[in-house]
């Protein structure tokens, strides 16, 4: 039987059949991987705690016909602030079901794999408005679509439907690392209009329909 070996990032853990879970990643070598966890809901199985959505783990697939099985899961890297921090974990539960949308098994990309981890790490000791914490989501979205090769042309991006601020912090989200935007100085408007031209900029993606997160951001942290 093949085995699969490789360090993911857990986008969605959910129940398959009586006591099994179905478990989405996203690896840093093999991209989107999906596979059942036997057993992952009895409270003496191994995984218990290594899963969780959000979490990294080193893990070991065995490739089966009908569908894959989870050998082994061991946590790689804790980020126990996460969990305490709800801007972070609603913008991270976000761009986790935006990635699990726009990728499929069979296709990997390490650069998703390190968008993830860096908007992860963007949190350790930070507390955001609600609106800046949507403009963090907007900006992973943006570099997302970029690595994709779905983000249309910058210099073609300027419609009249977005001001000239938003402009200059649209291209400033495209460039520099996401932690960046936790110090930038702007009227939260700006925030605003920006990160809606980004969620309108998805919707016209031929990849996702909507960006699922905006409101439950604000309704959680205003």
């Amino acid at each position: 039987m093949p085995y699969i070996r490789d360090r993911v990032f857990i986008l969605k853990n959910e129940v398959f059949r009586e006591q099994d879970a179905r478990i989405v990643m996203y690896g840093q070598d093999h991209g989107k991987l999906i596979a059942v966890a036997r057993g992952y809901r009895k409270m003496q199985a191994k995984h218990l705690g290594h899963l969780e959505p959000l979490a990294e783990a080193d893990v070991m697939i065995a490739v089966g016909q009908a569908f894959d099985k989870l050998a082994v899961a061991r946590s790689a890297v804790t980020r126990p602030e996460l969990r305490h921090d709800l801007s972070a974990m609603a913008v991270m539960g976000s761009f986790a079901s935006l990635v699990e949308q726009v990728t499929r098994p069979g296709v990997s990309d390490a650069e998703i794999y390190d968008l993830l981890c860096e908007l992860a790490n963007v949190w350790q000791g930070k507390q955001a408005s609600p609106e800046r914490a949507r403009l963090v989501l907007a900006a992973a979205s943006l570099r997302l679509l970029d690595i994709l090769g779905e983000l249309p042309d910058m210099d073609g991006m300027d419609d009249g439907k977005a001001s000239d601020g938003a402009m200059t912090l649209l291209r400033f989200m495209r460039l520099r690392p996401v932690r960046d935007l936790l110090s930038v100085t702007a009227p939260s408007v700006l925030f605003t209009e920006t990160s809606a031209y980004v969620e309108a900029m998805i919707e016209r993606s031929p990849l996702v329909t909507s960006l699922h997160g905006p409101s439950t951001i604000h309704s959680l942290l205003a």
